[in-house]
């Protein structure tokens, strides 16, 4: 007879299967584009989601919150870091990561965002939150959200190309 802490643990797996590219993608796009960050802040995400499988109704929001919730921590932390060492990790393809990568016009100037115009464009566009979720997972008010969100976009219709003929949604042809 299964217990309770088995299914949890089978229902745990196949969530972490399921949806783990995908939050490494988003983290990928939170974090700048660094994959070895993206994992790392996955994988810490989900350590803290284990925790709380049985209180956690709905994991994917959890995740996502608990995601750039690090990324902030990471943020303020890397003010007091210096790092000396050179990158070594040799990060795993991911196709869909890379069809991301391909709309160079437009991912080159997302990633060019300052971290929090970044990470509420992500949030808004990519995750399709509202200004109230993104506020609670950012730690500020809506007002500041909305801020963040229209001075991105204004950089955003003056730095990409999206009305050259050249490019389809930033896409070379």
């Amino acid at each position: 007879m299964r217990s309770r802490h088995d299914d949890n643990e089978a229902a745990f797996a196949e969530f972490v299967r399921v949806r783990q590219l995908a939050l490494v993608r988003f983290a990928w796009l939170v974090s700048g584009g660094s994959y070895a960050t993206a994992e790392d802040l996955v994988q810490d995400a989900l350590a803290r989601l284990y925790g709380r499988w049985d209180q956690v109704s709905d994991p994917e929001p959890y995740v996502r919150t608990t995601i750039v919730r690090l990324n902030v921590s990471r943020w303020r932390s890397a003010r007091r870091e210096v790092l000396t060492a050179l990158h070594v990790d040799r990060p795993v393809a991911d196709p869909e990561l890379e069809l991301v990568e391909s709309d160079t016009g437009l991912m080159r100037q997302v990633l060019a965002l300052p971290k929090r115009q970044r990470t509420a464009v992500i949030l808004r566009y990519w995750c399709d939150q509202s200004t109230e979720q993104i506020a609670a997972a950012l730690g500020t008010s809506p007002i500041t959200v909305r801020s963040n969100l229209n001075r991105a976009v204004q950089r955003l219709r003056t730095t990409w190309p999206a009305a050259d003929p050249a490019s389809t949604h930033g896409r070379q042809r």
